[in-house]
């Protein structure tokens, strides 16, 4: 047999070449993520000042006055236990029947609705058709 190449040989690129397509792979990306961006947003920005993009419009007045002027992150707090009374067993009981009443309730819906769905199809509605129009009648006029 003659030795040939091998599939396990990794052919080797230039340095230079690795480097540069590395480069513009990241900076394809960076834009890519760029477009995802809230304020800095190179993409829209190149649209807009290119005149294919639309500027950023102001919010309505009704709009505007109900934001307010800043968005910040707001914390959920835990409630205490002190502002949620635990229930007697009378309103757990009360709870555990009225939960029991809406059960019924939709179990009784869902079974009208299967007898519904297995219902056969109803007979199409025969109309009579209507007479032929005469022409020589002449309607009514005002």
């Amino acid at each position: 047999m003659t030795p040939g190449p091998s599939r396990h040989t990794r052919h080797e690129m230039p340095p230079r070449s690795v480097r540069i397509r590395h480069a513009a792979a990241a900076f394809a990306l960076a834009l890519i993520l760029g477009g995802c961006a809230g304020d800095l947003n190179p993409v829209r920005d190149v649209f807009v000042a290119t005149g294919l993009g639309e500027a950023e419009r102001e919010a309505p007045d009704f709009i505007a006055g109900t934001r307010p002027g800043e968005l910040a992150y707001a914390p959920i707090r835990r409630i205490d236990a002190s502002e949620s009374p635990l229930k007697t067993d009378e309103e757990l009981a009360e709870m555990e029947e009225e939960m029991r009443g809406v059960q019924e309730s939709n179990a009784a819906r869902a079974d009208g609705t299967r007898r519904l769905i297995m219902l056969p199809d109803p007979e199409p509605v025969i109309v009579e058709p209507l007479p032929d129009f005469d022409p020589e009648i002449d309607p009514a006029r005002p």
